[in-house]
């Protein structure tokens, strides 16, 4: 098993070596953020195969599949082409969560979403890397937001694993139906709000195809 991740290791290097354009990291952040993502995940692998949940230890088992495919894609890439810091936040938030479930492992009750969340954002992420003409990590989809009835409401996001968490992460420049804002890769929540009014959040897959950098979301009105 050891010898199949190293020749994946191996050929994503490969890959990606000369797929990114020309412009060098200044420090070793991403390495940093890398770094403690794998520990945490290295930490989860011990906690999930003894629990007997077949749910969780496959979901565990996907994650960690996924992160040894993207982590040297991100690392070559980084090296020639800075990622911003817009997707650096989403990869720091994801190793906090990782960070956490390994803390608290047996007081979270939601454990399996966690995994399969960050491993659809990191599937979003490599998805769009691969079909990135420069194979680059930076591409960025402009997110355009209508609501299924009335206009007028604004559009809230977070991050997918954030779903337990009251907070607002991002908030787009104007209300419906002319919300539009730029999203790197991953997998988000969604959601309308409008006076007292708030609307259910919404899951929803940002990824680029390599022919379209746009996407459109229908969100369902607050009752």
């Amino acid at each position: 098993m050891k010898n199949f991740y190293k020749l994946i290791f191996a050929s994503y290097i490969l890959l990606f070596m000369y797929g990114c354009a020309s412009y060098a990291p200044k420090d070793n952040k991403l390495s940093i953020v890398l770094s403690k993502t794998q520990k945490a995940i290295t930490g989860l692998a011990e906690k999930t195969t003894v629990t007997n949940d077949d749910n969780l230890i496959k979901a565990f088992s996907k994650l960690e599949k996924k992160s040894i495919e993207l982590f040297p894609a991100l690392e070559v890439c980084n090296k020639k082409y800075a990622l911003t810091p817009e997707y650096m936040a989403t990869l720091q938030e994801a190793q906090k969560t990782l960070e956490r479930l390994h803390k608290d492992f047996n007081t979270i009750s939601n454990k399996t979403f966690l995994l399969d969340a960050i491993y659809l954002d990191y599937d979003a992420k490599l998805a769009s890397i691969t079909s990135s003409a420069k194979n680059d990590a930076n591409t960025k989809i402009k997110v355009i937001v209508d609501s299924n009835e009335e206009e007028g409401y604004f559009v809230f996001g977070k991050l997918s694993y954030e779903k337990e968490l009251n907070i607002k992460r991002f908030r787009f420049n104007k209300p419906t139906h002319n919300a539009s804002q730029d999203f790197v890769p991953g997998y988000y929540l969604f959601w309308l709000e409008k006076e007292d009014r708030i609307g259910e959040p919404e899951l929803h897959l940002i990824m680029s195809d390599g022919t379209e950098e746009e996407k459109k979301l229908v969100l369902k009105t607050p009752k």
